[in-house]
């Protein structure tokens, strides 16, 4: 595959962009929105699956029944619905819906004609890793930090209407990737190689269109690096 990236521009691909998002900003509303219409993507490639893919786009609110929850373990039930909790809440605060982000990038997609391509995993094998994968004593550290604050020493001010700035991403996932080691695998690592592989999958089976991906700030800096070694990888 070539994607037509001469020397000059190998840092900077012109077919393939990345957003890093918060799924309840306003800013990265507006981003979108500004990139979609500059950048004239081919694809809009999003941080979701086929559930939340639906989920997102449906009137009617998702119900987990019994069923989807055995299928999701007893931890990952319980933390699908204190995240589900905990977005809709922070969703009140700024007053987006939560996953507004996603929404945003395939509504804009679908009026400019692109095509919308969904590249994260499944959510219930994501939910199911953490009920099975995660070790007890750590999943019991976690809920002693959500009760007692014990995430950063530091008192940081975040303001909820913004993406948060590289700088603080980066410290935030490196600090849970230290003290969650079992949650860092499977809520971002695993998700982000699985992620990197889609897009170089779509890379590779439409070599000539543009691509923009829209993903959690939390994905963005190693989906960008991937994203440096696919361009230097084809050249």
């Amino acid at each position: 595959m070539k994607l037509n990236v001469s020397r000059a521009q190998k840092k900077s691909n012109p077919r393939i962009r990345i957003i890093g998002t918060s799924h309840i900003s306003e800013q990265s509303v507006t981003e979108i929105k500004k990139v979609v219409a500059e950048f004239k993507p081919d694809i809009v490639a999003v941080e979701l699956d086929s559930q939340r893919y639906a989920a997102l786009m449906s009137k009617r609110r998702r119900k987990m029944n019994l069923r989807n929850a055995l299928k999701l373990g007893l931890f990952g039930f319980l933390f699908y619905i204190i995240g589900s909790i905990s977005q809709k809440i922070l969703g009140k605060k700024t007053g987006q819906q939560p996953g507004i982000d996603m929404k945003t990038g395939i509504l804009e997609a679908k009026k400019a004609g692109a095509k919308v391509a969904l590249i994260d995993r499944d959510i219930s094998i994501t939910l199911y890793r953490l009920s099975k994968k995660v070790p007890a004593r750590e999943k019991s550290k976690l809920v002693f930090y959500l009760l007692f604050g014990g995430f950063s020493k530091n008192k940081i001010n975040l303001d909820l209407s913004k993406v948060p700035k590289d700088k603080l991403v980066h410290k935030l996932i490196s600090e849970l990737s230290h003290k969650f080691p079992g949650f860092y695998r499977v809520l971002v690592a695993e998700r982000d190689t699985y992620m990197q592989n889609q897009v170089q999958l779509i890379s590779h089976k439409f070599p000539d269109s543009k691509l923009l991906i829209i993903i959690g700030a939390g994905h963005k800096e190693k989906m960008k690096k991937f994203v440096s070694k696919l361009i230097n990888t084809n050249n």
